[in-house]
């Protein structure tokens, strides 16, 4: 994510926009997001706003498989936590990169890779649940987290489920359909 503001003394700037939100984004952002600053209105970076076609104040560029896109939704923070979290925080996926996924992720994907399929079901169902009637009642961080377990769970089962099809399939072509 780029970002674009001036800073607060300059008249062009919002009244209602403070550009310590987007440094405290920076601050806490996910290690597969790097949010950068740029000050349009110092001359040294007004070259960088005006190549970059920076008209209003303030932006937000951000990028998606190098397709780059500017931001329209809400400016306040949990709005844009929320963004970022659902949009463009890499994804952990502990089967095929465990390198995406935070340490206790790691371990949580650990403890359920463990666990058959029924009681993985269950727990993408309980979460569920917990997601949808916790929705005010929650922070972003503790959403983002039954988020994250959930999505975990479905890759496990799925990689879980893919297994048994290809044991499934392998044991029909050697004529032993019956063994599991």
């Amino acid at each position: 994510i780029d970002y674009f503001c001036l800073p607060t003394h300059t008249p062009l700037s919002l009244p209602f926009f403070n550009c310590s939100i987007w440094d405290q984004l920076a601050k806490e952002a996910h290690p597969s997001i790097f949010i950068a600053h740029l000050d349009c209105g110092a001359s040294k970076e007004n070259d960088i706003c005006r190549d970059n076609f920076i008209t209003t104040y303030p932006a937000l560029r951000y990028y998606v498989n190098g397709t780059e896109y500017d931001y329209k939704g809400p400016l306040a923070l949990e709005a844009l936590r929320e963004f970022i979290a659902l949009t463009l925080v890499l994804t952990c996926n502990p089967i095929l990169d465990a390198t995406t996924c935070s340490d206790r992720a790691k371990t949580y994907a650990t403890k359920w890779n463990q666990k058959d399929v029924t009681k993985i079901i269950g727990e993408i169902e309980r979460l569920g649940n917990m997601m949808k009637n916790s929705e005010s009642s929650t922070t972003a961080e503790l959403r983002s987290w039954m988020r994250e377990r959930r999505d975990i769970l479905k890759i496990i089962h799925g990689a879980k489920v893919a297994t048994v099809i290809a044991i499934q399939g392998g044991k029909e072509r050697d004529g032993n359909s019956d063994e599991l």
